[in-house]
């Protein structure tokens, strides 16, 4: 018998309909209910949880396309593999009830799960399977019959080339935290402050920390040279408190206040050396 598939607690659906509220608050310049949208995202999909090994685990079989027969074959038995060893169901099943509670807690019972998907079906699948690897009274008809539409999801569009899609980065939560900041600061984001947003939200912390301490130092270095060559008396006096705020900048914390520090001060360069 046939278990019935609940999309209020498919991963996959989840989070694509907490993205797609968060790009139509966006739209409606809505911003606080984006922004609490995309701090549960921050809150619930933590590198530690189980909830994100899930989630990692669903996206690669979702982008994943146009492999041959033999690798989408080793490709199923790995992700099989993993479910029987990665994950603590128990722990997985609080850590998503959870989450439903804070977004109904957050913008209503229901209000994010009327958002619209797309690829609904092999959501549904990729779910269904997840749930029954992990389960040891596996229903074996449902899985054979779901691995099959795997397997065919897997191969799609094949050509010669094995080349397997996994990006590293969400694009669309890329594209609206960038969106989030542009309008904060009110001009094009440098490149170097696109790179400081992709590995925030990546949650890549040891890259982060160490492009603090770069932007840190570089930021001292450029106020030094500037203040060495400035007439202003009035400036010149800020000096000393202008760079005792960027010394006592925190190298440790990966929170978003500390990275919207870092955006400051990153443009404030960028002023000082006439870019």
């Amino acid at each position: 018998m046939n278990r019935v598939h609940n999309k209020k607690r498919n991963i996959g659906i989840i989070y694509d309909q907490i993205i797609n509220f968060t790009c139509s608050n966006i739209l409606e310049e809505n911003n606080s209910q984006a922004e609490t949208a995309l701090n549960i995202i921050k809150k619930h999909f933590k590198n530690s949880d189980q909830l994100k090994k899930e989630y990692k685990l669903f996206k690669a079989l979702a982008t994943t396309k146009g492999v041959s027969e033999q690798l989408a074959s080793s490709i199923i038995n790995e992700a099989k593999k993993a479910c029987n060893e990665m994950f603590d169901s128990e722990k997985l099943e609080k850590e998503k009830s959870m989450l439903i509670k804070d977004l109904n807690y957050s913008f209503g019972k229901g209000k994010i799960f009327e958002e619209k998907v797309s690829n609904y079906r092999i959501y549904a699948t990729i779910q269904t399977l997840l749930n029954e690897w992990r389960n040891s009274n596996r229903n074996f008809d449902l899985v054979t019959e779901y691995e099959i539409k795997l397997h065919q999801h897997l191969v799609e569009n094949n050509t010669v080339s094995e080349q397997v899609i996994l990006p590293k980065v969400d694009k669309l939560t890329y594209g609206i935290m960038k969106e989030m900041f542009n309008k904060k600061y009110n001009a094009v984001l440098t490149e170097s402050q696109q790179n400081l947003i992709t590995l925030f939200i990546n949650e890549d912390d040891d890259k982060l920390l160490e492009n603090f301490k770069k932007i840190k130092t570089e930021t001292i270095s450029s106020l030094n040279k500037y203040f060495m060559n400035c007439s202003n008396n009035t400036l010149l006096e800020k000096k000393d408190q202008v760079l005792y705020k960027v010394k006592n900048l925190s190298e440790e914390k990966t929170d978003r206040n500390t990275v919207e520090k870092y955006l400051t001060i990153i443009k404030l360069t960028n002023e000082v050396i006439g870019e």
